[in-house]
């Protein structure tokens, strides 16, 4: 009878911890640089903090940890201000990058089945990118804490500066976001969504200056290429400012 309870506790155990594993991930999915991660390929972005992704050959939802964008299609809450930009935002990050890796802390799956997760984009942290563009917040804090401390001072930089969510008073509460408070009729925000995200990826195809609609989507495209103008885009002047015949 002893013997029966212990190899019942054992395979309760093994059920248990079932629940807060992801089991189902092989540890030689697991990246050698970063132990704690491991990579996965893009297969559809939701929204701005929840993408699908493919690991070990199976589609699942990953929701980013820590972080609260705006709504772009929520069946209650509908579109919410700036929740295209962040979209946008991770769209370019995840949509460019060579690698995409997630790392797990302490609760790896949400109530919906959902992997949580934080982000990386070719060793980019997403979370931080969106927070300090002020297009999320920190938010859903839990067990999961490892970045916090890091992300709470990206979420303090875009506050100070009055970026994207938090250039309109009232609009970030604590939980969630206002549309309502937006802007009210008064004044106009300041985020262009090119401001942020580059049209095309400047590691990819070559381009020249009909791509653009404007020099300044022209120029942020020719700084993120990097040195030596790769795409030809400065003419014979090289004097660092591009497509200078754009509006």
């Amino acid at each position: 009878m002893k013997r029966e309870w212990v190899l019942f506790l054992v395979v309760l155990a093994g059920i248990l911890a079932g629940c807060v594993q992801v089991t189902d991930i092989r540890k030689d999915t697991f990246t050698e640089k970063h132990p704690n991660r491991v990579e996965v390929d893009l297969v559809q972005l939701l929204d701005g903090d929840t993408a699908k992704v493919r690991i070990n050959g199976k589609v699942e939802i990953v929701r980013f940890l820590l972080v609260d964008t705006p709504e772009t299609r929520h069946p209650e809450r509908g579109k919410q201000p700036l929740g295209n930009e962040a979209k946008w935002m991770t769209d370019s990050l995840l949509g460019n990058a060579e690698k995409v890796e997630l790392e797990f802390d302490v609760e790896q799956r949400d109530e919906y089945g959902r992997l949580l997760a934080y982000v990386y984009a070719d060793g980019k942290s997403v979370q931080e990118e969106l927070l300090k563009q002020g297009l999320a917040r920190v938010a859903y804090i839990y067990k999961n804490k490892r970045h916090l401390k890091e992300f709470r001072a990206a979420e303090e930089v875009a506050q100070e500066k009055k970026e994207g969510v938090w250039q309109c008073p009232g609009y970030v509460t604590d939980k969630g976001y206002k549309p309502e408070n937006w802007f009210k009729g008064k004044g106009k925000p300041k985020l262009e969504p090119q401001a942020i995200v580059p049209k095309y990826n400047p590691n990819g195809p070559d381009r020249d200056c009909s791509d653009f609609a404007t020099q300044k989507e022209a120029q942020r495209f020719f700084e993120e290429a990097g040195p030596g103008d790769p795409h030809r885009l400065d003419g014979s002047d090289g004097d660092g400012k591009v497509c200078e015949q754009l509006p």
